[in-house]
């Protein structure tokens, strides 16, 4: 613990660790994997350089959500999951101890994520998108108009 970029406000403040601590700490590794960023990055522009601090703003608007996505994905993710696991990074690393959730609920909800079956095929992921660039967007696209098959019954949207 201490280890810059992972220490909780609170025990840079009062020196005393506790279990809310350690939650926010998990919260900014789970932030790490989310973004494919590292807590702090000095190559990065200054407000980009804590990760923390560059993610609470977009935590506010949903619109935003695919900004913090690591982008070595693509676009190819499952929007719903998106969600699921930046509200538990969001919830963990609040700045307000009383705020952070229990561990015994950060479980519960990894647990409920990693329970989810994404099936391309079937739930929407970002990258079938109209607009999105990506190759593979733009074959599933004509497949889409080409096919018999209306696009939800193929895409469950």
């Amino acid at each position: 613990m201490g280890t810059y970029g992972y220490c909780a406000p609170d025990y840079a403040m009062t020196g005393q660790l506790t279990f809310k601590s350690d939650i926010y700490s998990f919260g900014v590794a789970l932030l790490e994997l989310i973004t494919g960023r590292k807590a702090i990055d000095h190559k990065k522009p200054a407000k980009e350089q804590n990760l923390v601090a560059w993610a609470r703003p977009l935590f506010r608007d949903r619109r935003r959500f695919s900004e913090m996505i690591d982008p070595l994905l693509e676009g190819q993710y499952p929007v719903r999951g998106l969600y699921q696991a930046l509200a538990i990074a969001a919830m963990c690393v609040q700045e307000q101890p009383n705020m952070r959730p229990v561990i015994a609920d950060v479980v519960t909800a990894l647990n409920y994520l990693a329970s989810q079956k994404y099936d391309p095929q079937i739930h929407h992921i970002q990258g079938s998108r109209k607009g999105s660039s990506s190759p593979r967007s733009r074959s599933e696209r004509h497949r889409r108009v080409t096919s018999k098959d209306s696009e939800t019954d193929r895409f469950g949207d």
